[in-house]
């Protein structure tokens, strides 16, 4: 008799846990559960658009001195929120701050100093 062998998906590196609200799949709990108060504000008229997983280009894709095509580089945030006095808000919710994810967060703050885009990061 053979043994059924189910594999198991393995834990997130962080602990977070990939959640459904809405059918929208979110990373972890937590940012599911900050869509969830954003939704609420809009209910209430606080809040004009919300945009999900919002990509901004940090470096666009170029050719190296040795010919070879390099991508560009890009951030994904987790919302982009426009209140209804026109402030537009870009919002990182975060449980663990990677090197990676300081040096795009630095990189994006570079690339909208002259926008009136705000970052605000929630942990």
């Amino acid at each position: 008799m053979m043994a059924l062998h189910i594999p198991r998906r393995k834990p997130n590196k962080y602990n977070a846990r990939k959640t459904t609200v809405y059918g929208i799949p979110f990373d972890s709990k937590r940012e599911a559960e900050y869509y969830l108060l954003l939704r609420e504000k809009k209910r209430l008229g606080e809040i004009k658009s919300i945009d999900l997983q919002p990509t901004y280009t940090l470096l666009e894709g170029f050719r190296d001195n040795t010919g070879k095509a390099q991508k560009p580089i890009t951030y994904t945030a987790d919302f982009l929120v426009e209140y209804d006095d026109g402030r537009r808000e870009v919002i990182e919710v975060k449980g663990m701050r990677t090197r990676d994810y300081l040096l795009r967060k630095k990189l994006f703050l570079y690339a909208m100093r002259e926008t009136d885009i705000l970052f605000r990061e929630v942990r």
